[in-house]
């Protein structure tokens, strides 16, 4: 099967412009015409779905690297690129099982691009909006099914344990970062939480956090929660939009303390300043005083750990389904409660 799909794609790109794959469209007749060979696959050689389009995505990273190496192991963009995006639907399209296959992909593409803006703006600003801030089209066909998909590669992410090499400014070196942390580069390299945050999504936020999107990413902002202090205290009549409260609520339920800015002030005078800058969302409840000034109760720290317990061993959410607690308990560290 494998044989077959290599000359499927040699046979079809040969005759293919350089851009004949730069829109939607055309991205989705090729893979309207590589399910159709996936289901022969399944038919006529006794594969299991998996199999098949498993084996269609292999082969689609295997044409991407030859085509690399032959170029000085620089990638030839275009066509040569977006065969990945055609793979991507694919995984998408027939369920893949198998996170390894989903992890080479996404390493495939991170090879080139150094983000994956491709798979999360689409989720986060809905399947037109990517055209106006990066220049392409989402491949999938509205905002709930780009958002579905990453849902799908977020859990394939995890079982694999899938992590990238960034440089790190603030602290000038590289680090591991986690797929689900990886900067959008069109969006100034911000976390996608923290471009969640700015398009004020508190859905999409809520999927991050449970797949331990980190509440502190290493961009080089402000800290999220800071940044969310700024924009609510901006409503001075204190008509606070509810996709804000909804975030700012979300984002405390994973911070097991905010620390106040103003460093390298002493506490005092730290405390002082913030006082006077935010103490309207202390009146307004929107901000527990003792999640910055106290002891934060017991509960919401037993939450914050065992989420970070779990989020170490890439357990998040799915871990917390085999917690030996009561259902109550584990839907408040799901967030849901």
């Amino acid at each position: 099967m494998d044989y077959i799909f290599d000359i499927f794609y040699e046979e079809i790109f040969e005759s293919m412009d350089r851009n004949g794959l730069q829109t939607r469209q055309s991205r989705r007749d090729v893979i309207d015409r590589l399910n159709s060979i996936i289901s022969g696959g399944i038919g006529g050689q006794n594969l299991t779905a998996t199999q098949s389009s498993r084996q269609a995505i292999l082969s689609a990273i295997e044409y991407h690297q030859r085509h690399k190496e032959q170029n000085g192991n620089v990638c030839l963009m275009g066509k040569f690129h977006n065969i990945l995006y055609v793979a991507v639907r694919v995984a998408w399209d027939w369920g893949v099982e198998d996170s390894h296959v989903v992890a080479e992909l996404l390493r495939e593409i991170y090879s080139c691009e150094k983000t994956f803006e491709r798979l999360f703006l689409g989720a986060i600003f809905g399947t037109n909006a990517p055209y106006f801030i990066a220049g392409w089209r989402s491949d999938f066909k509205d905002q709930d099914e780009n958002t579905r998909a990453i849902v799908f590669f977020l859990q394939h992410a995890a079982n694999a344990g899938l992590e990238f090499p960034i440089f790190v400014r603030k602290s000038n070196c590289l680090k591991m970062i986690r797929f689900i942390d990886v900067p959008i580069e069109s969006c100034g390299k911000a976390s996608p939480l923290r471009v969640t945050l700015q398009a004020s999504a508190p859905d999409i936020l809520m999927i991050l956090l449970r797949y331990g999107a980190s509440p502190n990413p290493f961009d080089d902002g402000l800290p999220p929660v800071i940044a969310l202090f700024d924009k609510l205290i901006e409503y001075q009549d204190r008509r606070y939009p509810y996709q804000l409260d909804a975030c700012l609520r979300l984002l405390l339920k994973t911070l097991s303390f905010v620390e106040m800015p103003f460093k390298p002030l002493m506490y005092d005078a730290r405390k002082e300043m913030f006082l006077d800058k935010y103490e309207q969302l202390l009146q307004d409840k929107l901000l527990d005083a003792n999640l910055i000034f106290g002891v934060p109760s017991l509960k919401h720290l037993c939450r914050c750990t065992i989420r970070e317990r779990l989020n170490e061993n890439c357990q998040l959410p799915k871990g917390i389904k085999e917690l030996k607690i009561p259902g109550k308990l584990r839907r408040y560290i799901d967030l849901m409660e």
